[in-house]
């Protein structure tokens, strides 16, 4: 391939890391022309403006195991990511049912913003992956049973994000009680819409894999049935301008990722596994599956 693509990813994989801020991120820095690049005071968060950064860090070592500087950052992400889970992860209670986790957003003096975003829901996807990728000594320390309990946990939020709404659909983003167990409280007037997003699926597809529940393939059916019924138009799947208004307003759109992956992860859901090899592949945030390095027969 042409290596300017790659050594365009990797100035701006040197310019993060150029702000001398290890591990998670606030999701702005200064513009590219500043040298060098500073983090800017905001909020951390894993979702919008930061969920793809997070999920390259680990693709990009899948893809390419020689890069081990990937993986060392994503590992260090994944060991301050409890800051931002609530209910708060427990290591010593992590061989039993998990609860529900919820992935919160911090200000930059780490006080809550207690506020669940749709886009963080591939973040239990991503641990999965983790787990079913990194050699064992990285997963030593209580990260592996930590991590399966997180990843489960977060996944029953996810989909009761959708599932709690009167039409099955979840919202943007969702606020939640201050109080243990966070459960969700309200969704905001401008997050009532649904673009039919991916993530809870991503997510559900990856879990099943890793662990070989039928419960995410029968929470996919739950996803699955309600965008069908409240999200199908004669020419395709449109937005949704209220998930708890039913009959539902359909808005005059169909995002690009209804189908490049919504509906992509939801078939590999349900797909026997080797209908994507994740030890051949590696799917981009866009669920393009990219070959891994070796051979493919």
């Amino acid at each position: 391939g042409d290596l300017r693509y790659g050594r365009a990813a990797d100035a701006c994989f040197d310019a993060i890391q150029a702000t001398g801020v290890a591990g998670l991120m606030p999701v702005q820095l200064t513009p590219p022309e500043s040298s060098p690049p500073r983090a800017l005071a905001g909020r951390y968060a894993m979702g919008a403006l930061a969920d793809s950064y997070y999920e390259y860090l680990l693709k990009q070592w899948v893809q390419n195991p020689a890069e081990e500087r990937f993986k060392d950052v994503w590992l260090l992400v994944m060991d301050q990511l409890p800051a931002l889970i609530r209910p708060r992860l427990d290591p010593q209670k992590a061989h039993g049912k998990p609860p529900n986790f919820k992935i919160i957003e911090a200000t930059a003096g780490g006080a809550p913003i207690f506020k669940m975003d749709h886009l963080s829901c591939f973040v239990p996807g991503m641990i999965a992956l983790g787990l079913m990728s990194l050699p064992e000594p990285d997963l030593q320390g209580g990260r592996n049973s930590s991590w399966h309990q997180l990843a489960e946990g977060l996944t029953a939020s996810c989909t009761e994000l959708w599932t709690s709404t009167k039409s099955g659909l979840a919202p943007e983003y969702a606020l939640l009680s201050e109080g243990s167990p966070h459960g969700f409280e309200q969704i905001p007037s401008g997050a009532q819409h649904s673009f039919l997003r991916p993530e809870t699926a991503e997510s559900l597809f990856y879990l099943y894999r890793l662990t070989g529940k039928n419960k995410y393939r029968k929470w996919g059916k739950k996803l699955f049935d309600a965008i069908i019924k409240h999200g199908k138009v004669p020419a395709g799947f449109a937005s949704v301008a209220n998930v708890n208004q039913v009959p539902t307003e359909k808005l005059d759109d169909m995002q690009s990722f209804v189908m490049a992956e919504t509906f992509k992860y939801l078939y590999l859901l349900f797909s026997p596994n080797d209908a994507l090899d994740l030890d051949k592949y590696v799917l981009n945030t866009e669920a393009h599956p990219l070959r891994r390095p070796g051979p493919l027969a």
